[in-house]
Order: structure tokens, then sequence, then C-alpha cells
């Protein structure tokens, strides 16, 4: 437990020190990939909702206080995208598949290795998405060149994260098989 409460801080503090530092250097089209986002979504998926709240609220307030651009955005958007995705594609504990099969519902999960980049998906899409409300309501007319930096971001921040999920989830031991007593 000790073990992976370590790896969590140091993919914690890895996902702000890569966001702060590295983003900027890797543009598309003057477009940074949201890098914290993406590793969150793996972490999501790898280790569900409790490490996803911890490492996304973690992240946005090191954002907020390190690098502030509006009044809390970053503090209450990184856990909101994060936990919207972890509603939806963290993967299901042991008690709550049976609970599900014992009601007759459907068991079944999708892949790790699909559902992690749509985590960063959604994860961006409400990112990227508040951000652009955020704009149209300061008097901008969402045009072409926004949308299309929309686009590129979340398009960018997906592909990193499909691409960061393989060294990522080993890192994290989740390819490990727990030995039977």
């Amino acid at each position: 437990m000790l073990k992976k409460l370590l790896k969590a801080v140091v993919l914690t503090l890895l996902a702000f020190l890569l966001q702060t530092t590295l983003s900027s250097q890797i543009t598309i089209g003057d477009v940074a990939p949201n890098i914290a986002l993406a590793m969150v979504a793996v972490v999501t998926v790898g280790w569900g909702k409790k490490y996803t709240f911890a490492m996304s609220v973690t992240i946005g307030y090191l954002m907020e206080i390190l690098l502030p651009a509006l009044d809390y955005i970053s503090l209450v958007l990184y856990p909101v995208a994060a936990m919207l995705a972890s509603i939806f594609l963290a993967d299901k504990s042991e008690r709550k598949l049976e609970e599900l099969k014992a009601s007759g519902r459907s068991t079944k999960q999708w892949n790790p290795h699909v559902r992690t980049p749509l985590a960063a998906l959604l994860s961006i899409l409400v990112y990227e998405g508040v951000h652009l409300f955020y704009i149209f309501l300061n008097g901008v007319t969402i045009g072409s060149t926004q949308i299309g930096r929309f686009v590129i971001s979340v398009v960018y921040t997906t592909l990193l994260c499909a691409l960061l999920q393989f060294p990522m989830r080993k890192f994290m031991g989740v390819y490990k098989v727990k030995k039977a007593r």
C-alpha cells in the first residue's frame, strides 16, 4: 500500500513538472498537449477513482498556486474533468462487479487500453470546452482559429495518452498478477 502511494506521489509530481516544463516545448500548431490530464487518465483506468481524485486535486492545486491563469479554474477543472471520466471509464471493483452480476446487469468492461485514451478524450473535452466557453463569455467570437486549436488540443492529448499508457501502466504495476495464496 505504501509502495503504491509513493508511486502515486511520483506520478503526480511528474505530471505537474512535465505539464509546466515539457508541454510548451512539444507544441503542434502552437498548441501544447495537456500532459497532466493524459497521465491522470492512465491512473483513472489503472488505479481507480480515489487515486484519480487525489492526483487531479493535487495537480490542480499546484497549477493554481504556481501558474495562476484564471481564478481557481485549474483547482476546479482538473478534478471535475478527471472525475467525470472516472465515473464512466474507471475499473469496477470486484464487489461492484458482483453486485451488477447479482442484479442481472452486464459486468463486461472494455479493454483498459481502449478505456484509457477514452478517459483522456473525455477529460480534455471537458477541460477545453470550459475554456472555450470562458473565452466566449469574455466577448471573443468563436471562429475557426479557436475551434482548430480546440481540436488540435483534444486530438494531441488523446494520442499522447495512448502512448504514455504503456510505460505508465508498467510503472504502476497493473500488469503484474498477484500470486494465489
